[in-house]
């Protein structure tokens, strides 16, 4: 984290050290220094600790996009029309799809999204996806749940927001889906 101009002190004191321990991305972004010996860089990322090929943790750098990359393959799902146009408009693909691990060809029935603060292309496994009984203050009914585990939109209303209550009328008329 030295070579990217971060100490452990400047994560702890953000609240960043302990969800990126625990296999999260930051989630906020982190001014990152990039100095490879004839060229510097700077630039705000969020921060994920992913396995390296000898079993040590390496840091992934997830820049900020213009915007998200759908023209190519993701991990060998070709994004359709529709795709493009629900992750655009929504940030979620509205479906599960199958991808493919590169590594071992398994298939993994994941839900496709764009991370809100860098445009990149995220994917999530619809096995690791835990709905909670409650969003904001509604109880979430089975057919809700179903919706949400399917990568689908759901609108809710009456959600309660910890900010003043003009967030609560936002929040209200918002789909709501995990990602």
């Amino acid at each position: 984290m030295n070579n990217l101009g971060l100490s452990k002190e400047y994560l702890e004191k953000k609240n960043l050290l302990d969800p990126l321990l625990r296999g999260f991305k930051t989630n906020e972004l982190v001014p990152v220094s990039l100095n490879l010996g004839t060229a510097v860089t700077r630039m705000d990322a969020r921060l994920s600790l992913q396995p390296g090929d000898n079993g040590n943790a390496v840091v992934a750098i997830h820049g900020i996009r213009r915007e998200p990359n759908l023209n190519f393959p993701f991990f060998g799902h070709e994004f359709s029309k529709e795709d493009k146009e629900n992750l655009l408009q929504t940030g979620n693909m509205g479906r599960v799809v199958d991808l493919t691990n590169p590594k071992t060809g398994e298939k993994m029935p994941s839900i496709v999204s764009i991370d809100r603060l860098t445009n990149e292309v995220i994917a999530l496994r619809q096995d690791w996806i835990k709905i909670p009984d409650e969003m904001k203050g509604v109880k979430l009914n089975e057919e809700q749940k179903q919706t949400l585990m399917e990568g689908k939109p759901l609108q809710l209303e009456g959600m309660i927001s910890k900010k003043a209550n003009l967030s609560m009328l936002r929040y209200s008329s918002m789909p709501i889906s995990v990602s």
